[in-house]
């Protein structure tokens, strides 16, 4: 169903940018604008590696999302940014199909050289930041970014030739009071406003 819309979204001459849910749901969205563009590239903000072959006897899951989308892309063509969490043979895996940088979001400016003029997913998993900012999800990772730095790195991402885009992992429940949908919110806001600029002329935003 993902797929789908999105597929009309393009085809509608418009960016999809999606919101909320598990991560697994950025996979619909990323197989529909890979037939579009070929040559895309994904840029991900994550704490975790989202690179499991399988998990809980399933390939398709939110810890294996980014797997399935080298299924679709294939090597050297994923930028992983802000990874502090995954299995030994994750990280063993993505030293020879991913550029993973772990930790922060210091390699910033080396994926934006590389990521240049190239169609890009970017999709940010919002637990990259660190819980005691962003208490609201799922599977919180202490020894995340702060808000501040996700914020303009998020901008600077949106500087790229985005073609499709998420937001994923807010799960307001689990924070009472609130500010982590604030958060999330924000960082949407910031995203949209930057990916006008290019677009103004263009493709209109959903």
């Amino acid at each position: 169903d993902i797929e789908m819309r999105a597929e009309e979204i393009l085809e509608a001459n418009k960016l999809p940018f999606m919101i909320g849910g598990e991560h697994l749901v950025s996979l619909g969205a990323i197989r529909a604008v890979a037939k579009r563009y070929p040559d895309l590239h994904i840029l991900h903000f994550d704490a975790h590696t989202d690179l499991r072959d399988e998990y809980l006897g399933t390939h398709l899951t939110h810890a294996g999302v980014i797997r399935r989308a080298w299924d679709i892309v294939g090597d050297g063509r994923i930028w992983q940014l802000g990874i502090r969490s995954g299995l030994r043979e994750e990280f063993q895996w993505a030293k020879e199909h991913t550029h993973l940088h772990k930790f922060d979001l210091k390699a910033m400016p080396q994926a934006m050289a590389a990521l240049r003029g190239k169609p890009v997913y970017f999709t940010i998993d919002l637990d990259v930041m660190d819980p005691s900012v962003f208490p609201g999800t799922g599977t919180p990772e202490y020894g995340g970014v702060s808000f501040k730095e996700l914020m303009e790195a998020a901008i600077a991402g949106c500087g790229l030739n985005i073609v499709g885009c998420d937001i994923v992992e807010l799960s307001p429940g689990l924070d009472q009071s609130g500010a982590s949908t604030a958060a999330a919110l924000k960082i949407l806001r910031e995203m949209l406003l930057k990916l006008e600029e290019p677009f103004i002329k263009g493709p209109q935003l959903v």
